[in-house]
């Protein structure tokens, strides 16, 4: 089973994952959504927003942006990063299942529309 976050805000991915309050972790079994939790991470600092994630089992998360100490952060974890993402949550989910998340519909305004992986993609 994989469990995928993404940073929410208004059933949106949030912009930026460094700044969000709350994260979506969707529970992917044979391609299928099977559960949905919400991580809170209000204004907790990188290193616990990655233990967070880490600790939920969070394997992939896909956001608009990250910072560059953050990333590392995650990579250093073992989590896999999809950067560059814009949407609706659910939209957002169904296309990385069905591996169309590259369509442009889902590359973030001035983002080139090829979305990064922090260490060799999902």
């Amino acid at each position: 089973m994989a469990k995928v976050a993404i940073p929410t805000f208004r059933a949106r991915v949030a912009p930026v994952f460094d700044t969000c309050l709350l994260v979506s972790v969707f529970h992917i079994e044979h391609d299928r959504h099977t559960e949905t939790t919400e991580l809170h991470l209000a204004t907790l600092p990188p290193a616990e927003r990655v233990a967070t994630l880490k600790g939920a089992g969070v394997t992939t998360l896909i956001c608009g942006g990250i910072t560059g100490a953050l990333d590392k952060l995650l990579e250093g974890s073992g989590i896999s990063v999809i950067r560059g993402v814009a949407g609706e949550v659910e939209e957002v989910l169904r296309a990385f299942m069905s591996d169309r998340l590259d369509e442009r519909r889902f590359c973030m305004p001035g983002h080139t529309g090829e979305h990064g992986t922090a260490h060799g993609g999902v």
